[in-house]
């Protein structure tokens, strides 16, 4: 039994790694700036006595005694504000600062969750252009990179998961990446946007198989050198595909509405499984078209679960 910290643990990948962590028998702290009741998937754990929850933000200092640390902070995927680009910076780069200090304190593994994204920019234009153009998205992966440098150049225990797109069951209603909103556009019959003409390939990740792929790399045992990890799919769907498979799924009467391509988008977005296949003997296994069956099922519930709170007494009884 280790006492892991989860690190951004209401999230989406880490309300489900708090939660199989705790079902292998360990002790979980989930640290966060959200509170637990952001995330279904933690509804039923929050008793649990092997189960601790802390409101802090990671950018500030902290301390905690613990065996490993997984830092999967990102506001990218839930905030709503005025400065996104600012704010990622700061947790990627101070989270990581501060994480590293707690590991090295407690001599604990740490895991970064860095992205996939990091293989997406071009560096053909000049370093004033690429800041004056960047776009918030942008600017989340110059922090995911620092982060990375920071954890290269750290002594400790540390490793790197990069995460490609991943999707399923447990995610907010409010969650911007692409499979959540199609759905909810779906379900509601809006026109669903694609940028660009929607032949650009995209794979797509059940959140289950990549928190297997973070619990094999958390059990590596120590001793070796820093070692990057890619987790994501290798099944690619172009993105106007995955709309239509969804508007199917759904039985939506959404239409497709193409806007202009977004800047810097790449063609192609596939990981190298090569490493995780050979050293952790992992690779996904859940088939998209599953996947897809059940975000469509979970987010239906929760739809309905959302309507029904604002009903009245009387409109529930009659």
């Amino acid at each position: 039994m280790k006492h892991i910290v989860v690190l951004g643990g209401v999230g989406l990948i880490g309300s489900h790694l708090c939660r199989t962590l705790i079902e292998d028998g360990h002790i979980v702290t989930c640290i966060d700036t959200r509170g637990v009741g952001a995330s279904p998937i933690l509804h039923d754990v929050i008793y649990e006595e092997r189960f601790h929850y802390i409101h802090h933000d990671i950018t500030t200092p902290f301390e905690i005694d613990c065996d490993c640390i997984i830092n999967l902070a990102s506001p990218a995927a839930y905030y709503v504000g005025e400065n996104l680009a600012a704010t990622s910076l700061r947790t990627d780069i101070l989270g990581a600062m501060n994480s590293l200090d707690v590991a090295r304190q407690n001599n604990a593994r740490i895991v970064y969750a860095s992205s996939g994204d990091v293989y997406g920019l071009s560096y053909d234009r000049s370093f004033e252009e690429h800041i004056a153009t960047s776009q918030p998205q942008n600017f989340e992966i110059e922090g995911k990179r620092a982060a990375e440098a920071l954890h290269k150049a750290d002594f400790g225990d540390s490793r790197i998961a990069r995460i490609f797109n991943t999707y399923g069951s447990g995610s907010s209603l409010s969650d911007r990446r692409v499979i959540p909103s199609m759905i909810l556009d779906a379900l509601y019959n809006r026109d669903i946007t694609i940028y660009g003409s929607g032949e650009q390939q995209r794979t797509f990740c059940w959140v289950g198989d990549i928190v297997d792929g973070l619990i094999k790399i958390i059990n590596i045992p120590r001793g070796r050198e820093m070692m990057i990890y890619n987790l994501g799919s290798t099944h690619e769907i172009s993105i106007r595909e995955l709309a239509e498979k969804i508007i199917s799924l759904t039985g939506s009467r959404s239409r497709i509405n193409h806007m202009a391509a977004r800047h810097n988008d790449p063609r192609r977005k596939v990981p190298n499984l090569s490493r995780a296949r050979k050293e952790l003997k992992w690779e996904p296994t859940t088939p998209l078209n599953e996947g897809l069956k059940r975000t469509v099922e979970y987010i239906e519930r929760e739809l309905a679960a959302t309507d029904l709170s604002r009903r009245s007494w009387v409109e529930i009884n009659y």
